[in-house]
């Protein structure tokens, strides 16, 4: 066991946060991200992603999901499916398979800590 301030924890966040705003998308890590989300809400502090993201909750995630299914028109694995084989034809691709990859490994983030 670990026994930490709340005030050294939240400059924990708070340094973790600025890796957030530099780093993500390209480095961000769907395990990482779900423990930071659960500490920024007992700590009543707000993730640089909230915005884009929401509350970080099962429900948000699979609301992107469908956001993305509603748009494309198929399963969120049949166009994951064509635009790794055919690639992205134009940046909104590659935005909805960068979110859509993001949103299904957050949502088994979620599932394998709820065990």
């Amino acid at each position: 066991m670990v026994t930490l301030s709340k005030e050294d924890l939240v400059r924990v966040l708070k340094y973790a946060f600025a890796h957030c705003e530099c780093k993500c998308p390209a480095e961000r890590d769907p395990e990482t991200c779900v423990v930071l989300a659960e500490l920024s809400k007992l700590l009543g502090l707000k993730l640089p992603c909230q915005d884009e993201f929401g509350d970080f909750t099962e429900e948000s995630f699979t609301e992107l999901i469908r956001e993305i299914e509603r748009r494309r028109g198929k399963s969120i694995d049949e166009f994951l499916s064509e635009v790794r084989e055919a690639g992205p034809k134009c940046l909104q691709d590659q935005i909805d398979e960068m979110d859509a990859t993001f949103a299904l490994e957050v949502l088994r983030a979620m599932r394998r800590r709820k065990r």
